[in-house]
């Protein structure tokens, strides 16, 4: 079965390299290829019904993005970042985030405050939703990080410092996240999370508003760094087993996608 989504109608005009870029990232952040899968160009080339060069072209952009990583004698994969790497994302998303929610309390407007509420109320619907399901849904849980990069970009592009926008559009913490939260078991956000901060950021003071994106930054940090620290852990053990023998790396391989599972 192809990992990849039909494409749409919008996207059949974009180049190649774009699509296959969309194409590939869709299905790493749907957990369809997920951290320390191995990653095939001419399958996916194939699966696109493209050439290898748009394709490659897609992955080097995807490990610019620290998505993908491509390994001596072990070919391309989607990465398993270290917690040091994440970690330090954190930080970076911390600052660059809660000083866009104070310029957002300064200067956003009146139609953007509304459109942020808007957004809040929606994505607080799709997460509740989400963890009302009983089977995972991996599109519409991807749907749903979409829409909640989507809320972090308003803000953002609200304040008018595209600079700033562009930081946190980079800002690989948020796919961390994004990944964190569709490669493992749901577990359901606190009611109104996201309404409640775009409540502070519209109706708050900067401070306030600062205050408020900090802790909602820091949530489940601990979780994800600990969720890809097994998963780094688990990816070590298979390595070693791999310079061992490759009876005993197949073996270690099956065992790392049962855990994953």
């Amino acid at each position: 079965m192809s990992l990849l989504k039909k494409r749409l109608p919008a996207e059949v005009d974009l180049p190649l390299h774009t699509q296959a870029y969309l194409q590939i990232r869709d299905a790493i952040l749907a957990g369809k290829l997920p951290p320390g899968a191995p990653i095939s160009r001419r399958s996916l080339a194939e699966q696109l019904k493209m050439s290898t060069l748009p394709v490659s072209d897609a992955l080097l952009r995807l490990e610019s993005e620290g998505l993908v990583e491509s390994r001596p004698r072990a070919g391309t994969r989607v990465k398993i970042p270290t917690v040091s790497e994440i970690n330090g994302n954190y930080v970076v998303r911390e600052a660059l985030e809660t000083h866009s929610a104070r310029l957002f309390a300064e200067l956003a407007s009146v139609r953007d405050r509304k459109r942020l509420l808007k957004m809040s109320r929606d994505l607080d619907r799709c997460y509740l939703l989400l963890g009302r399901t009983t089977t995972p849904d991996a599109d519409k849980h991807s749907a749903a990080e979409k829409l909640h990069l989507e809320f972090h970009m308003l803000v953002a592009e609200a304040t008018g410092c595209k600079e700033l926008a562009a930081a946190i559009e980079r800002s690989r913490v948020l796919l961390f996240n994004w990944l964190f939260m569709t490669t493992g078991d749901y577990i359901p956000l606190p009611p109104r999370w996201h309404g409640e901060l775009a409540e502070v950021l519209v109706n708050g003071t900067p401070d306030e508003a600062a205050e408020k994106m900090r802790v909602h930054v820091r949530y489940r940090k601990d979780a994800v760094l600990a969720k890809f620290e097994s998963l780094h852990a688990a990816d070590q053990q298979l390595s070693k087993a791999i310079a061992r023998g490759p009876q005993r790396a197949r073996r270690q391989s099956a065992l790392l996608i049962l855990r994953r599972d």
